[in-house]
Formats: structure tokens, sequence, C-alpha cells
């Protein structure tokens, strides 16, 4: 992944390489764009094709400014030089820009992956999502020390002793965040706080008061001035790691919200009951994205079959949801045992959460595939299944072989 990330200093020579085989990719192509609106869709009509694909526009400094993705390349590009262009924005990149290249693949998926990498490597101005410091998904966690609380983060670090994710929509992670430590009553006060517990022996009898209201709101237990012991904290630690890897704790936790909304609302205590809504409603879209990792890591594992070019074979290998690498359907014996070793790896290897903002990403967009076309599980070939069909010394191809389009 990490020759994937270059600066934008470099003259565009090309698009670069690709965690996707070359079986998926045809070279790349493209043109200078003619002034003349009607020259531009014609100079299309005689170059481009009518596949799946990404593009890139290039500016007069011979630098990318914007990189898209489309499942019909010509019909895509020829959207720019309409009569009445769909957006201001289209409008804005065909002015700024002089130069058009495209880069066919065999399948939209292909071309979702392919446009990311090809974003966060060149990270063209005119492109607002997938951008490395814009709309990154982030990793719930839960620290260690004294007295630990949830928060998230967008890297990984040895601050956690628990981890979960990546999880998209930072907005709403951090509503989630905060009622995560008022419901489970986990401190959110900063990490250079002093914490200590009741049972904890001291040298002077001297008082001490919470440093934040939350302690009167009975929303936190006060470690901050010693009021809780620390075997009640660590076990309202426990119920959020539980809700977290959804355990039993996620449902029950959903339930008395919804309990104590309805009985705030009876007894006409309305603010108390839009406080709690709104914790509900955060832990409930929590709960639900976590289903879907957690979905995602339990089934998306093994190969999954796709046509490359000129109706060749191409492999996707997904482990725990993540796009692990591609490569062409081994064509002998040989080859076909080497590639089982290999999956055998992976199938074992620990990968750990990803490490950065491409991997990520491409983790989301595998996720995001699968949920809207739930078809292709179906098609995938688990580990164990795959493994053995590249021992079979025969007829193994046609499992590996995926649907082939039909003729228009």
């Amino acid at each position: 992944m990490a020759t994937l990330l270059k600066t934008r200093t470099r003259e565009f020579e090309g698009f670069g390489p690709s965690i996707l085989s070359k079986v998926a990719r045809d070279k790349t192509a493209g043109s200078s764009v003619p002034k003349d609106r009607m020259e531009a869709r014609a100079m299309l009509h005689d170059l481009c094709p009518v596949t799946p694909g990404v593009y890139g526009w290039l500016d007069s400094n011979n630098q990318i400014c914007y990189i898209g993705k489309s499942k019909c390349l010509r019909k895509r590009l020829l959207s720019y030089f309409a009569k009445t262009p769909a957006d201001k924005k289209a409008v804005r990149i065909v002015q700024h820009s002089h130069r058009l290249v495209w880069e066919p693949v065999s399948h939209e998926l292909l071309a979702l992956i392919r446009e990311q990498e090809l974003i966060y490597r060149w990270r063209p101005e005119f492109n607002t999502q997938g951008q490395p410091v814009k709309r990154q998904p982030a990793f719930l966690c839960i620290s260690g020390g004294v007295a630990p609380n949830v928060f998230f983060t967008r890297r990984v670090t040895p601050n956690s002793e628990f981890s979960i994710g990546p999880i998209s929509g930072t907005g709403r992670l951090r509503a989630a965040v905060e009622s995560m430590n008022q419901i489970f009553k986990l401190r959110d006060c900063p990490d250079k706080t002093q914490f200590s517990y009741n049972e904890q022996m001291k040298l002077f009898d001297i008082s001490s008061s919470a440093k934040c209201i939350r302690y009167e709101l009975d929303s936190c237990p006060g470690p901050c001035a010693g009021l809780c012991d620390r075997k009640d904290y660590f076990s309202h630690v426990q119920q959020a790691m539980d809700f977290l890897i959804g355990g039993v704790t996620t449902k029950q936790t959903l339930d008395r919200l919804q309990n104590d909304m309805k009985e705030a609302s009876l007894t006409q205590s309305f603010e108390r009951a839009t406080v709690i809504r709104d914790h509900f409603q955060n832990l409930r879209w929590l709960s639900r994205r976590l289903k879907q990792l957690e979905s995602a890591q339990r089934t998306l594992n093994g190969v999954l079959p796709i046509t490359g070019k000129n109706y060749q074979k191409l492999w996707l290998v997904l482990r725990d949801g993540r796009l692990i690498g591609s490569a062409a359907a081994p064509r002998d014996q040989k080859r076909r045992a080497t590639a089982g070793k290999r999956l055998e790896q992976i199938q074992h290897q620990d990968l750990g959460l990803p490490t950065n903002l491409m991997e990520m990403n491409l983790q989301m967009i595998v996720m995001s595939w699968f949920r809207k076309y739930p078809k292709y599980k179906q098609q995938l070939i688990g580990f164990d299944e795959a493994i053995e069909l590249c021992q079979v010394k025969s007829n193994a191809d046609a499992k590996f072989q995926p649907p082939r389009p039909p003729r228009r």
C-alpha cells in the first residue's frame, strides 16, 4: 500500500501501479480536449470505450485536477460536454483542464477501487471525497490506564486497550462516543487528570469534589475525586465493551433507553426525554454500523471471481471484509498449487486493523458494494473451498469462472 502514496509535484506520466492486477485494466489512453464542444464529443465517440473505468482531467501544468469513475466511460465523459451540463462543477473542471486521460477496467467494482487509490495518490484539487484529510473513517476505542473511557481516533494508537472499526461517519461517531461515556457512566475528562478510587489508602483525609457536573447528574461515578470503587467502575467499562462487540448488553441498553424515554414523556419530563432520545438514536446508529462491520468480517472471506479484460479470469481476495489483493486466475496446476498455498497463508495470518486511510476506504467500498449487491456473496468462494479447488488436477477452472455477461 505504501507505493500507492505519491505527491502531486511530479508531472503526470500515467496513473501508476495498482492493487488491481493487469488482467483487470487496459492501458491508459487520452487526448487533448478541443475547445469546441461538438469536436470534443466527436473525439470521445471515436476514442473513448463503452466500458467501466476511471478518468482524469489534466490542467495546463500537466497535473491531475480531477479523478472520476464510471460504469460507462464514454457516456460519463460525454456528459461534461452536454449542451446544458448537469452541474456547475463539471463546467469548472472543463474550463480548468486541457487534456483527458482514461483507463478502462473490466468491472464497476474495480472502477470504484481504482478511483479511490488514484484520489489517495494524486489528491486532485477538485475531488472533495476520498481525500486523506477529508471524511475519514475512524476507530472506536476503549482506553487503558487507571480510568478507561470510550474515544475515537483516525489511527489506532497504543493508548487503546480495545479498538474496533473502521466506522464511517465521523460526526455521528463523535456523538455516539459522548453517549457511550454518559450511558455507561465513564469519564470524559482529559487523560492528564489524576484518577483514584475510594478504596485507595490516603495519607491525609482530604475531602475532594468532582471536577464537572456529570457526577451530580449521575452520568459519571467521579473517579477524578475518588468517589467510586475500582470494581464498580471497571464493571461499567466491561458493559461498554460488551456493547461494542454486540453482546447481550446491546439490546438491553437500547431497550432500557426506550423505556426511560417513554417514562420521561409520561411524566412530562420532556427535556429529559429529549436527552435520552438523542442517546438512544446515537447508540442505535452505532449498533447498526457495528453489525454491518461484524457481518462483513464474518462473511466476506475468500475469492471473488470477476471477469477481466478479454474475458480473462480475475480473482479478488477478501479477508475480514478487506481487499487483500488481486491476481489473474492461475491457468495450470503448478500455478494453482502456488495460489492455494498463498490463500492458505492469507486465511490464517493476523491482519490486525487497517493502518492507513487507503486500506480503510477500500474496506468501506467493499462492504458497501456487497450491501448494495448481495447477489455477489453467492459468487464468493470461501478459503477452504478455494484452497481445495486449487489442489484439484482437473475441472477446477469451472468453479472459478465468473458469470459471462450476456451478449447485447
